[in-house]
């Protein structure tokens, strides 16, 4: 990301990924957030007054940093409100995800236990007949580097829509044999898209007091069949691939087992990340094949598995 010290800067985007991209960068000059919801406008974020869009040019920014993963349409939108001569910035994926300076594929124990808790993942599914699809960066990694990314921040599977709460089963069931070291544990949340389970994380955390691993996400989506897409539910924006992908698996040799992956993955990996036998560290959310979808269609919860 081109640097930003001494610039005065508005960001857009009072969510999650704002919020860490101001934590991360506490010494730069930002005047302003914008956001496009009303009820927030007015207020603070971290400290910082929250605007409407509109008022973008009254503060005579030298860029606008885009923190949300709605990049493309905010994108259009500034040209419509004649701001698009204002240079903008997206950050790279890590730094929304608040993730700049953590690398646990890159830390021994974390990457251990990392390994462990895929292979556990991969034993148990294929145990129940449970179709567990290495996904998004990890499926590159197996392919590209034979092992995760070193920069990479979290594990992805995906299944399809009609094996998910079977896949919720076998978490709930099998806590018991995830790996575990002294001093850390493993929380489990299931994320809902309105009535449906939509993601399952399971996070690797420290215990209070230990500092031993370098957290990380395991995610287990769910892809639904739209239009001849498979999308990952309950995401926004939503990334989607053609479903073909998601019809039938090949497999992949990583850690000693074979995982599995999508039907013809090196086309699937072209269609998502284009170029991706070149290493890239600076992959924003604005580069992924995604469909913009409105806030309001998802009530998003969080519950304890």
């Amino acid at each position: 990301m081109q640097s930003l010290e001494g610039k005065k800067l508005v960001l857009f985007g009072a969510g999650n990924s704002g919020g860490c991209f101001i934590e991360q960068n506490p010494g730069l000059d930002i005047r302003a957030v914008a956001d496009n919801d009303p009820a927030k406008q007015g207020g603070q974020f971290h400290g910082i007054e929250v605007i409407a869009p509109q008022r973008i040019g009254e503060l005579q920014c030298d860029a606008i940093v885009i923190t949300s993963v709605w990049s493309k349409g905010i994108l259009e939108q500034l040209q419509t409100l004649g701001l698009s001569t204002i240079p903008t910035v997206i950050p790279g994926k890590r730094e929304m995800k608040g993730m700049r300076d953590a690398h646990p594929f890159s830390h021994p124990l974390t990457k251990d236990i990392a390994r462990e808790m895929a292979l556990v993942l991969r034993a148990l599914a294929q145990e129940r007949g449970i179709d567990l699809y290495l996904d998004f960066g990890t499926l590159l990694g197996a392919f590209r580097e034979g092992d995760f990314i070193a920069w990479d921040d979290d594990i992805d599977f995906a299944v399809n829509d009609e094996q998910f709460d079977a896949v919720i089963e076998l978490v709930r069931d099998s806590k018991h044999h995830f790996p575990l070291h002294d001093g850390m544990t493993w929380n489990v949340e299931l994320m809902s898209a309105g009535e449906r389970g939509a993601t399952i994380l399971i996070t690797c955390v420290n215990l209070p007091g230990s500092d031993c691993v370098v957290p990380f996400e395991v995610g287990i989506s769910r892809r639904v069949r739209r239009d001849g897409l498979a999308v990952v539910l309950g995401s926004m924006p939503e990334f989607f691939c053609p479903e073909r992908h998601f019809d039938g698996h090949e497999y992949v040799e990583l850690f000693g087992q074979y995982f599995k992956v999508p039907a013809d993955a090196t086309g699937y990996l072209d269609f998502v990340y284009g170029q991706w036998r070149i290493p890239r560290q600076d992959f924003t959310f604005a580069e992924y094949p995604a469909a913009e979808v409105e806030f309001e269609q998802y009530n998003i919860s969080i519950s304890g598995l």
